[in-house]
């Protein structure tokens, strides 16, 4: 089997030298990043840290890395390790902001942020309609790109064409549908089977925000403090609970509790299986195990029939054992490390998508003391939801704001002391925790004199 060697690019991506590897081994995985391990001869031509290399395996172009670090001693084989091209957006640093739009419009505004330009937007596979509310901290643009990601429904997947001088960022809906087969007697030399129940729920208690125990439950919306799935049939009561103080209403608590369930409602079921790529031979894609696919695994001898989706292709000897692999399959791709909060992120995103955002502004001046306080009145109307309800004041010059109230709730000075803050946690909310439609009121008291304030509601309208 023929297999290209590795090219050394320059910063333009013209080819300085073809390499003649030792060896290649190839990490290749669907999510967070692909990396490569590249042995090369004493006398090859030299590679530094940051140089690109484009790599190719049995199928083609793996595409075009970047050099993370490397190791050689004196007259000794060079051992490079890299990372696929896609590590470059963490050159660049996104600002602290806050966006609504669609999805190609976010993908845009955040790749704009490039240092050196290198990547384009390609297909996005989402509703043209759809659009996201996306906030962010300062931080760079890989890690921003893929919290973005994480706002979008499941399924979907990067795809990068590496093969022109600015390369493309495509977002792609990934197939259920079987791809590839596996057979111990086939293409398959051994298949391991990890399926961990640890993270089993079935009946899960959630609470928002509050204080011990008066905290935002589900009892006033469905009588019950607990929401169970129909997977306690299968694996009986197994119980949990969460706790989220940044969800002020039982509906939501309860889409966030029922996204928790359809996570947990299924042991995670893990796959590693040493392969051989038969598809040069046979011509048959379903020979064929690429990053993404879904791969019907037939272990006859041992009375399992499995369907999972290729998660990590492991390549330990590109050129040593062609078409050899390790297979890494999974039935759960994410694995968030602030589990609740993305949740949360992705309940504000699927309502978004079902929706329209919109913002409401009001305005006033007027003049109080500290005990006549200025009455700042605005209204809530029937909302889908609503996201923030942002406060801004400014004091004429020599009067000093001493409290602020809403709706009759005090806000610690901490909150307000900017001049800038979000008064949604403190809003009049019913038995369930749902902001109250009809007229709220912002409450601000001077210790003497005139106070301009600004209300604005972010909300999302049903459709």
């Amino acid at each position: 089997m023929s297999i290209r060697l590795p090219r050394l690019l320059d910063a333009n991506l013209k080819e300085r030298a073809r390499l003649q590897p030792l060896k290649l081994a190839l990490d290749l995985m669907l999510q967070p990043i692909s990396t490569a391990e590249l042995r090369l001869p004493p006398d090859a031509p030299q590679a530094a840290v940051r140089d690109f290399i484009e790599l190719y395996d049995e199928n083609g172009s793996a595409g075009v890395f970047r050099v993370a670090g490397l190791e050689q001693e004196s007259g000794g084989a060079a051992e490079l390790h890299l990372e696929h091209g896609i590590a470059t957006l963490s050159d660049s640093i996104v600002p602290a902001m806050s966006f609504t739009g669609t999805v190609r419009d976010a993908l845009n505004m955040l790749l704009g942020y490039q240092n050196d330009v290198r990547w384009m937007l390609g297909d996005v596979e989402v509703d043209e309609s759809a659009a996201v509310l996306f906030t962010c901290g300062c931080e760079n643009l890989l890690t921003a790109l893929r919290a973005l990601m994480d706002l979008l429904p499941a399924g979907l997947c990067w795809e990068y064409d590496q093969s022109g001088p600015v390369w493309v960022l495509h977002v792609r809906r990934l197939c259920d549908e079987d791809a590839c087969e596996g057979r111990l007697s086939r293409n398959l030399s051994s298949v391991r089977i990890v399926m961990d129940g640890s993270d089993l729920c079935t009946r899960v208690y959630p609470y928002g925000a509050g204080q011990g125990t008066d905290r935002i439950d589900l009892t006033g919306l469905t009588g019950e403090k607990y929401l169970q799935s129909e997977a306690a049939s299968t694996w009986g009561v197994i119980s949990r609970t969460f706790t989220a103080g940044n969800i002020f209403d039982a509906p939501t608590l309860r889409e966030v509790a029922l996204k928790y369930l359809e996570r947990h409602g299924e042991p995670t079921v893990s796959v590693t299986a040493q392969a051989i790529d038969l598809s040069r031979i046979t011509g048959e894609s379903a020979d064929s195990f690429r990053l993404g696919r879904m791969c019907r695994l037939a272990l006859p001898e041992e009375g399992v029939t499995l369907h999972e989706r290729v998660v990590g292709i492991r390549k330990p000897d590109v050129f040593g054992t062609p078409g050899y692999a390790v297979l890494t399959l999974c039935n759960r791709l994410q694995d968030a490390s602030d589990e609740i909060a993305g949740m949360l992120r992705e309940v504000t995103a699927d309502r978004l998508m079902g929706g329209q955002l919109s913002e409401v502004t009001t305005h006033s001046r007027a003049n109080g003391t500290a005990t006549s306080r200025i009455e700042h009145y605005f209204r809530v109307e029937s909302v889908a939801a609503v996201l923030s309800c942002m406060v801004s004041f400014d004091a004429d010059d020599g009067v000093q704001v001493v409290g602020i109230a809403m709706d009759n709730n005090d806000i610690p000075a901490s909150v307000y002391q900017s001049g800038h803050f979000d008064a949604i946690a403190y809003l009049k909310r019913d038995e369930n925790g749902v902001i109250t439609t009809g007229r709220h009121t912002l409450a601000i008291y001077p210790d003497s004199g005139a106070v301009n304030s600004t209300v604005t509601l972010k909300v999302i309208q049903g459709v």
